[in-house]
This record gives C-alpha cells, structure tokens and sequence, in this order.
C-alpha cells in the first residue's frame, strides 16, 4: 500500500493487485503487534482508507499476474482475476445478503477459529467494500451427477434453513416436475454423494419430494398465497417468432416452458388427449398420483404456452405444414411410447398383451381382464410396472427374464419392493412359445437359460431346449423394450435405428431449424434425461432464432473429471440417514394408493442437515441490490 501511495503521490498511475478480496495482507489478520502491542488495525486503517481514496490508485483486488512482457517505461501484465459473483458496481456492502446465506464455512483468515457464510466480506473495515461468493474450483459431485444440473447442494442447504419455499424456486430452475421427480426420479446424485464415504448418502429425492409437497400443503391448507404462474410474464422481452413443440411429454413440455419465458410464441402439438406423456401413461399411480403431474404441467402450461391436444403429426400437420405457417423452429420430442415386439410362437391373437398398451389403458381407468394368472416377459422398469399392476388387477404376476435378477436392468429398489408385494420371478428363463387351447392361453413355455463363453473370451446366452418348463397363465404381457413412432418424418431428417440423429451437443438435426430430443434421440430414457434435452434443446432454439453461434461456450455433455471432495471442516460424525416410511406390502398389492409417504418438516431438516457441503451453492435470493 505504501509503494503504491509514493506512486500516486509523484503523480503517476499506480495499480494495486492483491490475490485476495481485500487489500491489507497479513496486517489486517492481527490483533496486536510487537514489541509495542499497539492495534494493528488502528495503525493500518489509515493506510487502507487513503489507499482505496487516491485517484491515482486502481485497487484490482481477488486478481494475481500471470505475466510480465515489455521493457521499463512499456511494461504490460497479464493478470487472472477471479469471479467474485457479486456485481461489484451495485455492491455498497450492507450485508443484507450474508444472513441470508444457508452455508456456512470455516473462516480462513481468522485461523479457522470461527465460521463465515458462503458470501462474506474479508474482515468488517474490507477495502474495497465488496462481499464475495467463494464457489470453488471444482463442482458438487451430487450436481455433476443429474443429467438436468439440478443445483442440489443449493436447495438441500436451504432445506436445512427451512427455506422451503426458495428451495423448491431453486430446484424448478432445472427440474420444472419437482414433485414428480421426487417421486420417480432413480436418483443418480444419491449414487455419487460424498457422504457415503462417511455413512449413507444424503436422501435427496426425497427432500426434492419434501420441497415440492409442502407447497402443495401449503397451497391446500390456505396458510400462504401459491406460487403464481405467470407472475413475471410482463418483465419478459416479447418477440415475434413462433416454435413449435411437438410432444407433450417432460422433454417437449420443459422446452416449450423454457422458450415461451424468454418470449417466444410457443405452441405444443400432442397427439393424445392429455399432456404428460409417459409421466402420465407409463407409471403407475401407486407411484405417481397424477394430481401432483397435473399440477406441475398446469404451472407450466399458465406461462403462455398454447397446447393443441389430439393432432398427430403426419395425419393432422405436417413440417412442411408448420413452415408455411411461419414457425421459425421445431423442436420434435415424440418420446418413446411404442412397445417394441419381440417374435414369440403362439404371440399373436388374445391373451397376449404389450407392457405399453397395457399400462397406458390402466391409466385412462380402463382395466382390461387378465384372468387370476399373469406372466410377464422382461426384466426392465416396465416390466416390473406391469407385474405390480396385474397385481393389484387381482392376478397372480409371475415374471419371466431370461438373465439373472442381478442382472435385471430394472431399479433393484423396485424389483424388490415387487417381491415383497408377491410378484414371482423366474430369472434365468426364456420364453420359447404361449400355450394354447384353441384361442385360449395356457400358459407359457420357458427354456432355461445359461450363461456361456465364447472362444473370443465374450458372454453370451445360451437357452437348454431339454430343460423345459410351464408357467400356467391366462395372459402373456410382453415387456420387452419401447420403441419411437417415427411417421411423418420428412426423409431429411434420415432416422437411424429407429432413432432421429441429432448433434449431441446442440440437438439440431440436418435440417436447419428443427431440434430433436428426448427419446427420440436417446431411446428410452429417465425423466431427469429428458428435462436435460429439452434445457438443451430450448437454449439451442433460442441461439438460432437469435443468429448466434449454437455450440460456443456451452455446458459439455459429459460431465467433468474434477469434483469437490469432502470438505476439511465438515462434520464427519456418523448420522443415520432418515428413511421415509412406505404402506406395508400387504396393505399396499391390491390398491393403487401411493406407496411411500414423504418425509414430515422436522425428518427434512434433520435430513438436509447431514449434507456435508462439498459445494457452496453460491448466493441466494439474498442481495437486495443484485448479486451476479
């Protein structure tokens, strides 16, 4: 500082660099100083105030050089300044935003003997007098983890606060079905929680689940006014460019969502009556009630998004047709609502039934007759839906996967829920024929399966013709995989594998102008994946129409290799992880009631609070001058 001040005072321009957010160095840090024990921030306060007041001074503080180049008298530096996330020219230090802040750290510069927000100010008399938000170099691996970039250590931490409502803001940012997804969702964060070193994860669904149901508490009991849907319509740019958005599942619906909020005219085009797609058609209600769905698309849909239900591309419009209209974009988000068939003898004709159809028809409240016995072919999600549900038809569900049950692609936490409930599982078999009586099923012939090398070192199955056996059943549902309806696609759009190709990182398809996403990229994916496409494609739509570069400086579509560790201040004392109670199995096999119950105020906060923050979540909501 005093260098900087015999500058100034010659009249020249004197640049102050400082790595840390303030200026004062190690001097600022004590609190006597030797041999005279005067106070140390007495004696510099004067150096600090006369420094950030010359105006021949330039205090570039939370900076370090990189580089010197140059001779004397035409020197240049290269300095690296890091991102402090609060606007610098707004920030007049009041400090409104760091009670605010739900995390909390162990203060570097006074030793660790105490403890500081995530956004904090070096010391009181700090020049300049501007907070900071210390994020970090690396990511939470539990957000690196969500295909949607759910900022789960953000909300988890203001769970903690009982800030439930800004929670649930903060996780609509990404995941639009919060409620849904905390329900449904298989929860790949939980997989990568850093708290499983210590105990168990932390049970983020659930607390996501937790954030979602107390504003629809809330909302029912009267105790406070709702979020209102299209409350900031009016701040909103209005453009003149129409999208259109065909497919009203989670991917088309979150596109169309993140579209019509940036202004944009949007229109949703789905072919059935009802929006939702397999949210709606493919899980069960004892898992997903749909009034928590209707509520989230009801929210979503009262931004201004227009919906025509029961128009089928292909029959009732067509691309071609959209652009004569003057759509300036397409996004197409078809999904995966086929069920893919699988040559089987004695298939066709009744008693043989597809897990899709068969599940989309329990939804819409018609139950088909399946007769006492029911044997299901598939080891997937699906396959495990349509067992449970046979089963609360009042059927006996056996099913029949021609792997082992480690082996079984469906979440393990179903398959065994579905054991507990009295679903039979005969692993290791293959379906070799249906048995019939005439017109009538029998039953289902299954060969047994095993699991052999090759000569080139590679698994594969083989079937034992001479060890057979029956499974009595009066129908056979097939649940072996979903499919696309590729119809009335243009060639252009040249669909590979059932599949539209579509640039990964951008999701535009050959032709200019029309996004694709969803499963009709993937194949049949989660529901966190399909949000993550359509956040993808609707920033991709927005760039377009707006003429800029669709791929410069966009999030990658793998995740990065570098990620927070657990952090060196955080409590490490084991805590048992709540668990959320479920309907006992044999009150819950005969009834499509919801099966889990969510957790109450205190199991959340308790919960939350075993977060060990491996990542500042950044401010929130706090600074009411604007923090960046």
């Amino acid at each position: 500082m005093q260098a900087a001040l015999d500058s100034a005072e010659l009249g020249l321009k004197a640049y102050l660099l400082e790595k840390e957010p303030a200026i004062g160095g190690n001097m600022a840090r004590l609190d006597k100083t030797f041999p005279t024990n005067d106070c140390a921030m007495c004696m510099i306060s004067p150096k600090l105030v006369e420094t950030g007041r010359h105006l021949n001074i330039e205090v570039i503080s939370y900076a370090e050089l990189q580089q010197v180049e140059g001779e004397a008298g035409n020197f240049k530096a290269t300095i690296r300044k890091k991102a402090r996330f609060v606007d610098e020219e707004k920030c007049n230090g009041c400090g409104e935003c760091e009670p605010e802040c739900p995390v909390v750290r162990r203060d570097v510069f006074n030793g660790e003997l105490s403890d500081r927000k995530a956004i904090y100010r070096l010391y009181p008399q700090a020049i300049p007098n501007v907070f900071t938000i210390d994020k970090g170099e690396y990511k939470a691996p539990c957000r690196t983890a969500c295909p949607a970039g759910v900022n789960v250590q953000g909300y988890v931490a203001l769970i903690a606060k009982r800030k439930f409502r800004e929670a649930l803001e903060l996780i609509r940012e990404r995941m639009p079905f919060a409620g849904v997804c905390g329900r449904i969702c298989h929860h790949p964060c939980e997989a990568q929680c850093n708290r499983q070193d210590v105990d168990e994860p932390v049970a983020i669904r659930h607390l996501k689940r937790f954030a979602a149901d107390y504003e629809m508490a809330c909302r029912a009991a009267g105790d406070i006014e709702p979020l209102e849907p299209g409350s900031s319509s009016e701040e909103r740019p209005r453009r003149n460019e129409k999208v259109a958005v065909i497919g009203g599942g989670p991917s088309g619906l979150t596109c169309a969502y993140d579209l019509v909020r940036e202004g944009f005219k949007v229109t949703l085009f789905e072919s059935s009556e009802t929006l939702g797609g397999m949210m709606r058609t493919g899980i069960p209600d004892y898992r997903l009630p749909k009034d928590y769905l209707d509520y989230e698309i009801e929210r979503m849909v009262s931004e201004g998004i227009e919906v025509r239900t029961g128009q089928t591309l292909g029959q009732d419009f067509t691309l071609d047709g959209l652009r004569e209209k003057g759509f300036s974009a397409v996004y197409l988000a078809l999904g995966a609502q086929l069920a893919k068939k699988i040559p089987l003898e004695g298939g066709d004709g009744e008693g043989v039934l597809y897990g899709i159809p068969f599940l989309r028809q329990v939804s819409q409240g018609h139950m088909p007759s399946i007769g006492k016995r029911v044997a299901v072919i598939g080891g997937g999600n699906v396959a495990i839906d349509v067992a449970r549900t046979a089963l609360r038809l009042g059927s006996q569900a056996t099913i029949v996967y021609r792997r082992t049950k480690k082996e079984m692609p469906a979440h393990h936490w179903e398959v065994e829920e579905a054991l507990e409930e009295g679903v039979q599982l005969r692993s290791s078999w293959s379906p070799a024929r249906v048995i019939r009586q005439g017109q009538d099923v029998q039953g289902l012939e299954v060969e047994r399966c095993m699991s052999v090398y090759r000569g080139d070192g590679k698994r594969q199955l083989e079937v034992d013709p001479d060890q057979r056996e029956m499974i009595q059943a009066d129908t056979i549902i097939l649940a072996t995989g979903q499919q696309c309806d590729l119809n009335g696609l243009n060639d252009e759009l040249a669909p590979e594998n059932d599949l539209i190709a579509a640039d990964p990182l951008t999701l535009e398809t050959y032709t200019p102008g029309i996004f694709a996403g969803g499963d009709v990229v993937l194949g049949p994916s989660s529901l966190v994946e399909s949000v993550a496409q359509g956040h993808r494609a609707g920033e991709s739509i927005l760039r377009y129409l707006e003429g800029k570069d669709l791929r410069d400086n966009r999030e990658p579509v793998a995740p990065p290799e570098a990620l927070a560790n657990i952090p060196d201040s955080a409590d490490t004392n084991k805590v048992h992880r709540t668990d959320i109670s479920k309907q006992n199995p044999d009150r819950r096999n005969d009834n499509f009631t919801e099966i889990e119950k969510g957790f109450s105020t205190e199991e959340a906060v308790r919960e939350a609070n075993r977060c060990l923050q491996c990542k500042k979540p950044g401010c929130l909501e706090g600074c009411p001058v604007g923090v960046d």
